[in-house]
């Protein structure tokens, strides 16, 4: 279990500009080594004055596979989503990562805020 004395929080935030996932994605955070990250706060805000589509990709390094958190969501001109709500977490291991996309220009922006714990290996 991780122990919230030695939690290291972090907030990092990208404005998107990959129109295609995988690779080729914005990478908006990488788990550390030797770390695991607890993200507990996932913001996304449209800012354009048109509805837009934007997907959310994890990429997991144990199995050099993308999974999809959201795909092609339609967000409103000019609104945000939250993503992570209530209390809940999404936990990534050592070398794994947040990957996004947007349909198309550089409308969208995100903010990300956890916690990475030392593992010992």
């Amino acid at each position: 279990m991780a122990n919230p004395a030695t939690a290291k929080y972090f907030t990092k935030a990208k404005d998107l500009s990959a129109t295609s996932g995988g690779a080729s994605g914005d990478v908006v955070y990488t788990c550390p080594n030797n770390h695991v990250s607890l993200i507990t706060f996932l913001h996304v805000s449209n800012g354009s004055t048109n509805n837009k589509k934007y997907s959310l990709q994890w990429y997991e390094l144990a199995t050099t596979t993308y999974h999809s958190l959201v795909d092609e969501v339609s967000l409103a001109a000019s609104t945000n989503d939250q993503l992570i709500q209530g209390g809940a977490y999404l936990a990534l291991s050592a070398g794994d990562m947040i990957v996004c996309f947007e349909e198309s220009s550089s409308d969208f922006h995100i903010t990300i805020s956890g916690a990475e714990y030392y593992r010992q290996t």
